[in-house]
């Protein structure tokens, strides 16, 4: 990996593990991102998010560095959940198939019953930065009977921008007691 940034401020991080200055006891402790949202990476999560190609989740999942310290101290990996209904429109979670493939390649466990999302939010994407950084407060809540309790838990999604969908999911893991939280994103940027 050629760079990684600090969840909190975007500002470069060694292995993307949060500044210790930036640090909050419900914020993100990392993130690890694969790329830059651009060139073929941006096609590859356009075609997958949007258009359905499945097909693409294996081939991007096998750019991640198996070998990364940070990920391997993990016990188990999730992802950020859809509303129910968004979920029944798009036919799958984008980002529960990166979680499953990436869980396999790791050999870390997949557990996709961690977290629910409770509010039926506006899809971050059509939204201005402003909006981004509210429009997800409240959105995220966890499981009924699920203990995270001193756990390395690893959150997958497909591009962050703001990185309020991760900070938000972060904050309900750590208010219940997780250990470490982690990102982990495809690509970071517009």
């Amino acid at each position: 990996m050629e760079w990684q940034m600090c969840p909190v401020c975007k500002k470069r991080a060694l292995d993307g593990i949060t500044h210790p200055y930036c640090k909050s006891g419900y914020s993100l402790d990392g993130l690890y991102i694969l790329g830059h949202y651009k060139g073929p990476l941006k096609s590859a999560i356009k075609l997958l998010k949007y258009k359905l190609v499945t097909d693409l989740t294996e081939e991007l999942v096998s750019l991640v560095d198996i070998n990364n310290l940070v990920l391997s101290k993990l016990d188990y990996i999730t992802s950020v959940p859809l509303y129910p209904t968004r979920l029944r429109f798009r036919g799958f979670n984008q980002s529960d198939l990166l979680g499953k493939y990436l869980g396999k390649k790791l050999n870390i466990p997949y557990k996709n019953n961690i977290l629910a999302r409770i509010k039926n939010t506006k899809p971050q994407a059509e939204l201005k930065r402003k909006e981004r950084l509210t429009n997800l407060k409240g959105a995220f809540a966890l499981q009924k009977n699920i203990n995270i309790e001193g756990q390395n838990i690893g959150i997958v999604d497909d591009v962050s921008t703001t990185g309020t969908t991760l900070s938000e999911c972060a904050k309900v893991l750590k208010s219940r007691s997780a250990r470490e939280v982690w990102g982990i994103i495809l690509a970071h940027g517009n």
